[in-house]
């Protein structure tokens, strides 16, 4: 399986200075473990291997190699500002956050699309393990009588809209998401101290939507020049 330093650089592929994710950065990202160090050295600000080993609890050594994946990926980069000396090796997101390019961006092509799926599974799982882990975490804290369930709260809706209602909502949900994040979140995305707009309660949110397209009607294939286009897939550390 090729990595993203063996592959040569594309210039037509998105980028950071467009505002998207490059496909070499969701390459890096399309693993469980680096979904969770991203949202860590994110939450932190900057973060060096022993601290990500420690909330993460994984060995130091495993965390090291998937920061030099994420670094040579344009995830990560060095943050010599808050190294204690030169060997001090201290880590901080490139971006705030790794928005997939649209589809109809004339600079996608397949392997940008496959890097964007691969990364969304990804992110599809991160939501899944982290509402099965607040759910057990519940039932241990607030046992329930035999049987029954105390899941962590999950909303889930069907919803029909056209083309352009859906890129409306997409940029709605996209404006309230960086209002939020900006209550108990410094300029680069790290926690604030004592969550401070949050009277010092806030919880971890973790947000996932998607559009599917249209369905086929009276057993045909849809008209795939009709259905609604699918909004970039946000990954990030909301």
């Amino acid at each position: 399986m090729s990595t993203p330093q063996d592959d040569p650089v594309d210039d037509r592929s998105p980028s950071p200075e467009q505002g998207f994710a490059s496909r070499d950065q969701l390459r890096a990202m399309a693993h469980p473990v680096r979904m969770e160090i991203v949202e860590r050295v994110g939450r932190r600000g900057t973060a060096r291997a022993a601290d990500i080993a420690a909330d993460l609890g994984i060995a130091a050594n495993s965390v090291s190699y998937h920061l030099r994946t994420l670094a040579r990926g344009g995830v990560i980069v060095e943050a010599p500002e808050a190294a204690r000396d030169k060997r001090d090796r201290v880590w901080k997101l490139a971006q705030i956050d790794f928005m997939h390019a649209p589809s109809h961006d004339a600079s996608v092509d397949d392997d940008y699309l496959s890097a964007s799926a691969e990364t969304t599974l990804v992110a599809i799982d991160w939501i899944r393990s982290g509402w099965i882990a607040e759910s057990a975490r519940r039932r241990a804290h607030h046992p329930e009588p035999e049987g029954a369930q105390a899941p962590a709260m999950l909303f889930s809706t069907p919803m029909r809209l056209s083309r352009e209602q859906a890129r409306e909502l997409f940029a709605s949900v996209q404006e309230k998401l960086l209002e939020y994040n900006r209550l108990n979140r410094d300029e680069s995305g790290a926690d604030l101290p004592g969550d401070p707009d949050s009277g010092g309660h806030a919880q971890d949110v973790r947000v996932l939507f998607t559009v599917l397209g249209e369905r086929p009607r009276d057993g045909r294939d849809a008209d795939p020049g009709s259905s609604a286009e699918p909004p970039a897939p946000h990954s990030g550390t909301e």
